[in-house]
């Protein structure tokens, strides 16, 4: 299987996802600062990446897990979607892939931590949001990459796109 976590930059939310996923953060307990900014590409990618799939290691059964921010793009999903069904028609591909977007987990100090450091180069403000940001969701990021696991496993499709509005705050 690939798992394929995907958030608006890619650098955040999907970030913490495929840490959780490969066991990169501990499960039982709130990550430190220290753990969260040394994760592989957390606060680190630009606007030039988005759309650029990022592999970050396989998971103890074997499966390959990356990222991509999609920005405001409506369509890289789908696209990246239909694309990956055509070779499952074709017998060009046999994995099967999820897309699971990791966006509703993002709490308001994220979103913000987000736009102060990426877009305004202002880390001073932004890191410290992001850090509080990942720390008040990491629950919830984990309860996602659990639903996650278990939909690939239980879904018989080939490709699979998981919305995952049901973890957004309330």
């Amino acid at each position: 299987m690939i798992y394929i976590y995907n958030c608006y930059g890619g650098t955040h939310s999907s970030i913490l996802g495929v840490a959780y996923h490969l066991k990169m953060l501990d499960e039982t307990r709130e990550p430190t600062k220290d753990e969260i900014l040394k994760l592989p590409n957390f606060n680190k990618l630009i606007y030039g990446n988005r759309g650029e799939l990022f592999y970050y290691g396989s998971d103890e059964d074997g499966n390959q897990v990356y990222a991509v921010g999609r920005g405001r793009s409506k369509v890289l999903i789908p696209g990246l979607f239909n694309l990956a069904t055509m070779f499952h028609k074709q017998n060009v591909l046999n994995e099967k892939i999820i897309f699971s977007n990791t966006s509703p987990t993002v709490p308001l100090p994220m979103t913000l931590g987000g736009m102060f450091s990426r877009w305004l180069k202002l880390d001073f403000i932004g890191v410290p949001l992001l850090v509080k940001g990942a720390k008040q969701s990491y629950k919830n990021i984990i309860k996602l990459v659990n639903h996650t696991k278990k939909a690939a496993k239980e879904d018989t499709s080939g490709v699979i796109i998981l919305d995952n509005n049901e973890f957004k705050k309330k």
